[in-house]
């Protein structure tokens, strides 16, 4: 087992070559150039970036490329074809199919769902109705299935569309204050994992029911430039919030409850970041609401190891009041 001071520096190292990766993504990273950023051989480079990320660093590349051209397919103008050039694929059908294999969807896929994000909920089902509608008056017309399907037609051209438009994209939850166990995130989001990591390390608590309530605390004050701070926290049981005192490092913290704008994404955690900013920019503003000064929630429902990242769920969830 390496030593505490030893470790730190491995991190802050780690943390410089994601913040390299971050910054060109498009770019033709190796294990050599990347471990020349990090100042260690590629041997034990490769070594440790495993032990402490969890992932190889090729692993990681693909992972960034593909989060930040999730990104910037939030943007209804982006275009898949310079989205992937950028993300340094020679193709948008290999693309497709990496962007498939990360997410679950396809880019164009991942579009809709982001442009259903942004609709109101009234707009959506006024839609589907009229969807709905329409194939049922031609039914009743006709009586012949092959005139009820040319009239709804232009529900059927878009499947995936039409189908996420009878989802609630967005509800609204009243929530109990939470009492957590935190630890502060330092470094890149990308390395967020690894603090929840080391969180349940200190906690010993890898095989506690526990593990599967994690709750990402995010804190930012928009007047306060580089004031964004993310705790990543393990809900604490009524016995340990009480009478154990958390190990150094570790803060107990309670959330305030409140009403919440709740949406719930199935996908790699790599997509939060893009599906904040549709619910941030595009939802709130139309919504009626206004954003309170609480925290910010993403409550993990799925195991840390739990399988295929594209079948994470996450509840994300942002405060809210009715003024």
């Amino acid at each position: 087992m390496m030593k505490a001071s030893t470790e730190l520096d491995y991190r802050r190292r780690i943390a410089r070559v994601i913040e390299a990766i971050l910054l060109e993504p498009g770019a033709p990273h190796t294990l050599d150039t990347l471990a020349a950023v990090a100042h260690l051989s590629p041997y034990h480079f490769h070594r440790i970036y495993r032990a402490l990320a969890g992932e190889s660093v090729v692993e990681t590349v693909q992972r960034l490329r593909l989060a930040q051209a999730a990104q910037r397919l939030t943007d209804a103008s982006a275009r898949v074809t310079a989205v992937a050039h950028d993300a340094g694929y020679n193709s948008p059908q290999a693309f497709a199919r990496a962007f498939r294999g990360f997410t679950g969807v396809t880019p164009s896929e991942f579009k809709a769902r982001q442009k259903h994000l942004a609709t109101p909920a009234a707009s959506r089902r006024s839609s589907a109705a009229c969807n709905l509608a329409e194939a049922a008056t031609a039914i009743d017309a006709t009586n012949g299935l092959a005139d009820a399907a040319e009239a709804g037609a232009n529900h059927a051209a878009n499947p995936d569309e039409s189908r996420m438009s009878l989802w609630p994209a967005v509800e609204l939850a009243e929530i109990a204050p939470i009492d957590v166990l935190c630890l502060r995130h330092e470094g890149p989001v990308a390395t967020i994992g690894q603090t929840f990591r080391d969180l349940i390390h200190m906690l010993r608590c890898e095989d506690d029911p526990r593990t599967g309530q994690r709750v990402g605390i995010c804190v930012h004050d928009p007047a306060l430039k580089g004031s964004f701070r993310y705790m990543a926290g393990i809900v604490a049981s009524p016995d340990v919030a009480s009478h154990e005192t958390p190990p150094a490092r570790v803060e107990p913290l309670r959330v305030d409850g409140g009403l919440y704008a709740m949406h719930r994404l199935v996908g790699p955690y790599a997509l939060i970041a893009p599906t904040f900013r549709a619910l941030y920019g595009v939802w709130l503003p139309q919504s009626g609401y206004t954003l309170d000064t609480r925290a910010a929630l993403e409550l993990y429902r799925s195991p840390p190891r739990g399988g295929l990242q594209r079948a994470c769920v996450t509840d994300l969830m942002i405060p809210i009041r009715k003024d």
